[in-house]
């Protein structure tokens, strides 16, 4: 299998939830304390292990260096925000969060970081499930640490505490891609990750942001 990001030979699984962020809220897994994961396709699989499970993979494979090297300042910014949300206190919706407390100095490098590890994850998700959306400007994103325009991100508070990631969910406008949408779950803070042509004007799109309109604040949404 080639990778989906830059064609090289491909043998390295990208976990559809960061394993810092099962491990976080799972804390230790194993095959004596297992974790039991729950699909469309199939209830209460045994996980015993975060790192080496297939399931918690997507099945779209990345080459070493896109996923360990090239990719590695993605992967670290959403686990530095991820860390910081899960254990702030007293979250809700409307409050706002100075993320300029997460990435002294360099906001909108932080950010811009963010939104290139849900691309690569968005990426996956429209491999994995052959959803029709043109992987090009996904593959160029990441490729070129750019932003993709047309990928808008929210940060809510989950009231159901569940943890895991949703398919991704389609809509159409004469034949052609015009919003795509799914969720990153993890414990008590829930990312609404969004692919949207300019002219859609979708409820989900308020309070979403960009790395071209993002602040050194965001007001947190609740799903």
């Amino acid at each position: 299998m080639q990778c989906w990001i830059c064609g090289e030979p491909a043998s390295s699984g990208e976990h559809k939830l960061k394993a810092s962020d099962l491990r976080a809220q799972f804390k230790n897994i194993s095959q004596q304390k297992p974790l039991y994961l729950h699909t469309q396709a199939r209830k209460n699989l045994r996980i015993g292990s975060i790192k080496k499970s297939r399931a918690l993979k997507s099945s779209v494979l990345l080459c070493h260096d896109c996923n360990t090297n090239l990719t590695a300042p993605y992967d670290k910014a959403w686990e530095k925000l991820s860390k910081h949300l899960r254990n702030a206190k007293g979250l809700r919706k409307g409050i706002i969060v100075k993320i300029s407390k997460f990435f002294p100095g360099c906001t909108k490098q932080g950010m811009l970081n963010v939104h290139l590890y849900f691309v690569k994850l968005f990426g996956c998700a429209i491999k994995e499930q052959g959803i029709p959306i043109d992987i090009g400007p996904f593959q160029q994103s990441i490729l070129t640490g750019i932003a993709h325009p047309k990928v808008r991100i929210a940060i809510g508070v989950n009231k159901s505490m569940t943890t895991g990631s949703s398919d991704l969910e389609l809509a159409s406008l004469n034949g052609k891609p015009a919003f795509a949408t799914w969720f990153y779950v993890t414990g008590c803070i829930a990312v609404n990750i969004m692919y949207a042509e300019p002219t859609e004007r979708r409820q989900g799109l308020i309070g979403a942001w960009h790395p071209s309109t993002i602040s050194k604040r965001i007001a947190l949404l609740e799903y």
